[in-house]
């Protein structure tokens, strides 16, 4: 269950949400590397570009009934965002800093949430209030 459902954790995630709500952001070079990973598994269109795929990310990230979850890893903590585009679940995972790692749709979403021990925080709505 969650480890750490301080306030810090809660303000770290309203400031990472709030700025990816204003655009999307990536480390160098991980934007392609991540467009291209999702093509080769078909999770996107072969013609997909990365403006298409920051909008599938922002789409998760703006919809404030969609739920956010801390993530824990190591010493790091981290956030994913979970809600459906085009009739399939998604997951957006992005740093306390608003920096994404990564958005794909899971198999098992459920699953996948369980397997990393991650904890629901809240919806957007409720955290960017």
């Amino acid at each position: 269950m969650l480890r750490d459902m301080s306030k810090n954790a809660l303000q770290e995630a309203k400031r990472a949400i709030s700025r990816l709500r204003k655009a999307v952001y990536w480390k160098p070079g991980k934007d392609i590397q991540h467009l291209k990973k999702r093509k080769a598994l078909r999770h996107l269109p072969q013609g997909c570009q990365i403006k298409d795929y920051n909008k599938l990310i922002s789409e998760l990230v703006q919809g404030l009934e969609n739920e956010v979850y801390l993530y824990e890893f190591g010493s790091q903590r981290y956030y994913m965002i979970k809600g459906k585009i085009r009739e399939k679940e998604w997951i957006v995972i992005f740093s306390k800093e608003g920096i994404t790692e990564t958005a794909f749709p899971p198999e098992d979403v459920e699953g996948y949430l369980s397997k990393r021990n991650t904890a629901l925080l809240g919806r957007v709505g409720e955290i960017v209030k």
